[in-house]
């Protein structure tokens, strides 16, 4: 068995997902890379902004606009060096 506990605290983040799936298709086909854009917890929300912004991709180093409703948490183990997209710090 797994050592997986459900009172472990996850690390969560805020997440978009690449638009560039071209590039990404060998990898993760079914949900797409994550681009993580600042810590969070389980409950809260979202910060509040309207219109677009702007995010680059970690893995293909293309940037894209992504609207406030393209946003997810996903629970992520965050990469060394990580730096907060300024909107999420």
């Amino acid at each position: 068995m797994g050592t997986w506990s459900p009172w472990d605290n996850p690390n969560y983040c805020w997440v978009v997902i690449c638009k560039n799936k071209r590039f990404h298709k060998q990898t993760n086909t079914l949900f797409g890379h994550k681009i993580p854009l600042g810590e969070t917890d389980a409950v809260s929300p979202p910060p509040a902004f309207s219109g677009l912004f702007q995010a680059r991709c970690d893995e293909c180093g293309e940037a894209y606009e992504y609207e406030p409703k393209g946003l997810l948490r996903a629970e992520l183990t965050l990469p060394s060096g990580f730096a907060p997209h300024p909107l999420f710090r």
